[in-house]
């Protein structure tokens, strides 16, 4: 874990899962549109740590699999910041059914529930702490979560979880702290995704293309600046009627 910085960070942006795709798009728009200190979590080592980081962002390596891991996250977490003004329940684990194996659901629920519970926990009083007028927790889910699919019965599941812990934290915390949810289709296509796959994946939405991390940041940005935003949802990309 990181050394303690001389000076505390106030009014910091905490993105979980910030090294790659959506939580990446994020914290560099964090980093060159606004003045807040960002900070950052990743599970994995790659390029990008090395650039968010040179760019003066602190980054913690944390497995979200690991209680261990997160629990030594929490506790060094106060030491190099004093304050926050957004939290962004980012971190993902994406496994279908056919590759759950033994502890497959134990991991999502790790990675979409408990961490985002004990994290959250741990920030109320860093969120409490900002002179920010307003104050926030966002997680991204999945629009897909209220449909359900026996493809991914276990991964939609734990994302549903994630929106239900943002509705009770909105209720727990409101007015001072505001907690929301962004729930997107499909952001965007992993390398290797085949030309069959794409077409039948777009052929879904009711705006065939993808949604891209930009919906995603102006999304984000919305929740920050809007005042009554609380228990709310905002769901990007949906599905084109079965009727």
């Amino acid at each position: 874990m990181l050394k303690s910085r001389i000076f505390m960070l106030e009014n910091a942006i905490l993105i979980t899962g910030a090294g790659q795709r959506i939580g990446l798009h994020l914290a560099h728009k964090f980093l060159a549109e606004t003045a807040y200190p960002l900070v950052f979590t990743y599970r994995t080592h790659h390029q990008s740590i090395d650039e968010l980081q040179s760019l003066g962002a602190l980054g913690f390596q944390v497995d979200f699999c690991d209680a261990s891991s997160v629990q030594a996250f929490m506790e060094e977490l106060p030491k190099q910041i004093s304050s926050l003004r957004v939290l962004v329940h980012n971190a993902s684990l994406w496994i279908p059914e056919a590759d759950l194996g033994e502890n497959g659901y134990q991991q999502l629920f790790a990675v979409h529930m408990q961490a985002p519970y004990d994290i959250t926990q741990a920030c109320i009083p860093l969120l409490r702490n900002s002179d920010q007028e307003m104050k926030d927790i966002i997680a991204v889910t999945d629009w897909k979560s209220q449909l359900g699919n026996a493809d991914y019965a276990a991964y939609l599941s734990t994302k549903a979880g994630l929106e239900s812990l943002m509705q009770s934290f909105a209720r727990k915390l409101a007015p001072e702290i505001k907690a929301n949810s962004i729930s997107p289709g499909l952001v965007m296509f992993n390398e290797g995704d085949s030309d069959e796959y794409k077409q039948k994946r777009l052929g879904e939405m009711a705006n065939p293309k993808e949604i891209g991390p930009e919906s995603i940041w102006q999304a984000v940005q919305f929740l920050m600046h809007s005042s009554h935003s609380t228990g709310s949802k905002i769901e990007l990309g949906h599905l084109r009627s079965r009727h």
